[in-house]
């Protein structure tokens, strides 16, 4: 118990850095894109909508891991996933639609940076749940792929992001932007990535106490057996005794 609630801590502790780098980098994409908005005199109109369709998911973000530093946001932690994936579900449909729209290798990469993204955080934060189990996550495809090679391939996803947004920037703020958005995703990768390795650690430590209690139990049954068989030497060879007595 001592060992599980050591490691429970430390999911909390440890990605502490990177939990409060993706407040900061939301943060200061929210205010930069806004600000390179207005500073670009852009209607009203138009910076609600980036609010909306940009920003939507850095906002999200930033309220569901403010509150994972939080009492209240660590109880309702499976909840808090359940509706991230949903979120992640509606961006990634969203994604699709924009390719239909207007078809190109950034809306190309960024669907599949969105898809590989929806399915890792499925399959780290669902996949045990109770919904996990509902929907057979271990019977399906997503499964054959480990924690490692989803890492990699988002972060290589990310890396080709960048390099088709910067070739495709006209501007000193879309550049900055790309730049924050690849940060972003990585982090958030590595996020996954910890939570992920978290949780075999804590599957691991359960396997080795549950053997040591599996093999306390074996030693108990054996000393019992032997018990038994040194009573029934005693019982038997007193028996013999009793009887050469009577003889």
């Amino acid at each position: 118990m001592n060992e599980i609630r050591k490691e429970e801590k430390e999911w909390y502790d440890n990605p502490n850095m990177i939990t409060t780098m993706l407040i900061a980098v939301s943060i200061l994409v929210i205010i930069l894109s806004q600000s390179f908005a207005i500073r670009n005199h852009l209607d009203a109109g138009t910076i609600l909508r980036s609010i909306i369709n940009y920003n939507s998911f850095y906002l999200l973000a930033l309220v569901y891991f403010i509150l994972i530093k939080t009492k209240i946001g660590r109880r309702y932690f499976p909840f808090l996933n359940i509706l991230i994936s949903i979120f992640f579900c509606l961006i990634t449909v969203a994604s699709t639609f924009t390719i239909f729209l207007s078809f190109g290798l950034t809306s190309v990469v960024d669907l599949a940076l969105n898809l590989v993204l929806t399915i890792y955080f499925i399959y780290v934060f669902i996949h045990d749940t109770v919904i996990g189990t509902e929907l057979k996550m271990k019977e399906t495809p997503m499964d054959e792929v480990n924690n490692s090679q989803y890492f990699y391939a988002i972060c290589g996803l990310v890396v080709v992001a960048l390099v088709v947004s910067l070739i495709g920037a006209n501007t000193f703020d879309e550049v900055v932007l790309a730049l924050l958005d690849s940060i972003y995703y990585a982090l958030f990768a590595r996020y996954i990535f910890l939570y992920k390795e978290f949780q075999d650690k804590k599957k691991l430590s359960k396997r080795k106490k549950n053997k040591k209690i599996e093999k306390k139990e074996d030693s108990i049954v054996e000393e019992e057996k032997e018990v038994e068989t040194q009573t029934k030497k005693k019982t038997s060879s007193s028996k013999k005794v009793e009887k050469e007595e009577e003889k």
